[in-house]
């Protein structure tokens, strides 16, 4: 079993700062469970907590229930993948995935096996006599996954190894790692700070902000029922649009429309709720005709200042203004005019996503709706998540 339990761990730097907050989780034996969240909220610093490059303030680190919270990377018997390749540019790509083997000493024979073994995995076969200089960057973060592999570790960590690779090549490698981990069946944690990529390739997925974790789930569960509004804003491209609302009478005031709230999320709030931010992913707006801009029933028109058209999908930018006390708290890196306007509102963009076939364009007006189905409601002051779990 090569499961990995943190048992209250957490890391304090000497200068006081705090890395990474008291923290329980369990990654399952063979799980491929990913660590996202922007730069600085912890999620490399816990990485280096489980190989041991960094040792715990406090807590336990089990691996497969055995403890190893003191032992050094060396004796834990794990393969860290960094975002540099790290390969040696003097040697051949046999000689750099033989390398960890040799400073094992393990058996010539079983070292060629395995060599040749991580070599078809990965393709690498007509590339062994070449040096790293000769290869391009994916074939580069492949001899460095071999070189992981050849140990035929506990578990894989990876830190942000497709970071350093243009676009396309990131979707490939992408793909081809998540192929190769169902093969092996190694358990294996991956930093990433890219949502999309957490999203694509984790069995579950760790959300972390300011060192500690927010939600951990599949990605099903963190698109859909997200536990507070920062993993809501977090998981999903576009970003879910976050507005501030009111509850009146059974009916959800937007800044640009009036809808019925769905009787399941509304007999679930807290008694006497009112204020309240409401979550809407881009895809549930839609286009309706001129006599669907009924604002007792979530239709608004609009005049888009931008439109994107990507081919399977049209996205439409637009501003809504909002005199909400919690507007500038939501606006953030999300208003076009952060310091307000003079009488005190806040501009925030909106982004819908509608079907290809959409007449829309910029600066024309267009009709939508939201779709109150879809709606999901936050608490403005503790950011979390109102209503029933299983919606």
């Amino acid at each position: 079993m090569s499961n990995i339990t943190l048992d209250n761990v957490a890391k304090r730097f000497p200068d006081g700062t705090e890395a990474l907050k008291p923290t329980d989780l369990t990654i399952e034996d063979g799980e491929l469970f990913v660590l996202v969240g922007p730069s600085g909220c912890g999620k490399s610093t816990l990485l280096k907590l489980i190989v041991g490059l960094e040792r715990p303030s406090s807590g336990e680190v089990r691996v497969g229930g055995e403890t190893v919270t003191g032992r050094d990377p060396k004796d834990r018997n794990m393969a860290m993948v960094f975002q540099s390749y790290a390969l040696y540019p003097h040697m051949s790509v046999r000689d750099n995935l033989a390398f960890p083997l040799k400073l094992a000493k393990v058996d010539r024979a079983e070292a060629d096996r395995r060599v040749e073994r991580a070599a078809e995995l990965l393709e690498l076969g007509e590339l062994l006599h070449r040096k790293p200089a000769a290869l391009s960057g994916g074939q580069r973060q492949r001899v460095a996954m071999g070189r992981a592999i050849v140990r035929e570790p506990a578990a894989f960590l990876l830190d942000e190894p497709l970071s350093n690779l243009d676009a396309k090549l990131r979707v490939q490698m992408r793909n081809q790692l998540a192929a190769l981990q169902r093969r092996l069946g190694t358990t294996t944690v991956y930093v990433t700070h890219d949502q999309t990529e957490a999203m694509t390739l984790g069995n579950r997925i760790a959300v972390l902000r300011n060192g500690e974790i927010q939600q951990v789930g599949s990605p099903q569960d963190l698109y859909r029922r997200p536990a507070n509004r920062f993993v809501a804003g977090f998981i999903g491209a576009p970003a879910m649009n976050l507005l501030p609302a009111r509850i009146e009478d059974g009916r959800l005031r937007l800044p640009m429309t009036r809808l019925p709230l769905p009787e399941g999320l509304r007999d679930a709030l807290p008694a006497g709720t009112e204020a309240v931010i409401a979550g809407i992913r881009p895809e549930h707006f839609h286009v309706t005709d001129g006599a669907g801009a009924d604002t007792d029933a979530g239709g608004f028109r609009v005049r888009p200042d931008l439109v994107e058209w990507l081919g399977a999908d049209v996205f439409v930018h637009f501003d809504v203004s909002a005199q909400d006390s919690s507007a500038q708290a939501i606006a953030g890196a999300r208003t076009t005019n952060e310091d307000g306007d003079a009488d005190g509102d806040t501009r925030l963009r909106v982004t819908a996503r509608v079907a290809s076939d959409t007449d829309a364009q910029a600066d024309a007006e267009i009709t939508l709706a939201v779709d109150a189905d879809q709606l999901l409601l936050f608490d403005p002051d503790s950011g979390l998540r109102l209503g029933p779990e299983d919606r």
